[in-house]
């Protein structure tokens, strides 16, 4: 009897995994899931589906509205960031159309993959593989390419391009760069200094702590290399509200016009 009630719970207990596995394997992605979000609130005309070695994702695009095409924007979210995310990125990939410039906001790998412990070696690649595809679309524009990135992408973005595993834009600005463990962090700091792509960091005072933990030392950094063409802003006042968007799309703008751009 207690054989048979063993078997019982046994098979009650690999029935019951293999319908939890079942249906984790129908959940969706958060990859999906943004896309789906973002399919019920964007026209269709604004998605665009670029492919890598390994996968297809998507880019928000969105055209010049100027008589005079200065290039494209590329927008890189953070690793936890759609690409119409509401933190600056919305309000920049629309309102610099009006600047002359196309616009490409592209949807970040999927976050599981992320693994600050390893480097995020492999998430790293996958954020390298993505952005080759975009650069290629945005060639197809003519024009300039710059990249405006948030966040721990931004941060990955300066290590591809200090080893020269990316090609470089004519400009980088970086919304609230970080990376969330010390010493990488204060490694950040020597490859921004180090990468020749003229560069804006914008930060805000209320950016988590990393961010706004060594921007004395990025300074420094970058006064020591004798790199000519690098401006830190740190913003304050409400937190990604209105009116801090539209500080940071001017900050932009300015700069860039400041560089010829």
């Amino acid at each position: 009897m207690n054989s048979k009630i063993c078997l019982g719970v046994t098979w009650l207990f690999l029935t019951s995994v293999l319908q939890i596995s079942a249906v984790a394997q129908q959940l969706p992605s958060q990859e999906q899931l943004w896309q789906q979000d973002l399919q019920r609130q964007l026209p269709d005309t604004e998605f665009l589906e670029l492919n890598t070695k390994s996968s297809s994702f998507t880019v928000l695009q969105r055209e010049a509205l100027s008589s005079f095409n200065k290039g494209t924007a590329i927008l890189v979210p953070d690793w936890t960031e759609h690409p119409a995310s509401p933190d600056y990125l919305d309000t920049l990939r629309q309102q610099l159309n009006d600047y002359g410039w196309h616009t490409l906001a592209i949807l970040p790998p999927p976050p599981v993959e992320f693994n600050i412990e390893q480097n995020a070696i492999s998430y790293q690649q996958q954020l390298a593989e993505r952005m080759v595809a975009v650069i290629t679309q945005a060639q197809k524009q003519g024009g300039n390419i710059i990249v405006i990135a948030k966040g721990s992408n931004a941060a990955l973005l300066n290590r591809l391009y200090t080893s020269d595993q990316l090609p470089r834009p004519a400009a980088l600005i970086m919304l609230g760069v970080y990376l969330a463990d010390v010493q990488l962090n204060r490694e950040l700091a020597s490859h921004i200094a180090t990468q020749s792509v003229p560069t804006l960091d914008i930060i805000h005072r209320r950016d988590n702590r990393f961010a706004n933990a060594n921007l004395k030392l990025r300074q420094q950094l970058v006064d020591r290399n004798l790199k000519a063409q690098y401006r830190q802003r740190q913003l304050s006042g409400t937190f990604y509200a209105s009116d801090t968007d539209a500080w940071v799309l001017k900050e932009i703008t300015g700069w860039l016009h400041s560089i010829g751009l």
